[in-house]
């Protein structure tokens, strides 16, 4: 009888841990992973875009796409990453923040250059190649 009590404190501690860290981890990380691909797949449309035009606008479907995964990845770092995969982003020199910032800009400007800026600034912030 006792071993069976033991078992199944064993299985209930394990299963609340990994739900804990399932829940507090691994989804929030993944989330962020997530839109971090996302930016990148806008980012590489807006560059192809930007090849040869002369007058750079978006249209407003891809502008508020922009802020909404501009307030994504806001939200995503400052309120679900735990404290050790921000500092774990911060050593690799990944600045969500930034990242936010310019492709929040990106959503307004006009002119090309300005433009290829941003996305510039957004790709370093991100560590994007």
């Amino acid at each position: 009888m006792n071993n069976i009590i033991l078992a199944s404190l064993i299985g209930f501690s394990l299963g609340a841990a990994g739900y804990i860290v399932f829940r507090f981890w691994l989804l929030p990380i993944r989330r962020y992973q997530r839109i971090k691909q996302q930016i990148a797949d806008i980012i590489h449309g807006h560059e192809l875009r930007l090849s040869g035009e002369k007058i750079y606008q978006l249209s407003p479907e891809q502008s508020g796409i922009c802020r909404k995964q501009s307030v994504a990845l806001t939200d995503a770092y400052y309120d679900d990453l735990p404290h050790w995969y921000r500092m774990v982003l911060a050593n690799r020199k990944e600045s969500p923040d930034d990242a936010s910032k310019n492709l929040l800009a990106l959503s307004s400007i006009r002119d090309p250059d300005h433009a290829r800026s941003r996305i510039h600034n957004i790709k370093k912030s991100l560590n994007l190649s």
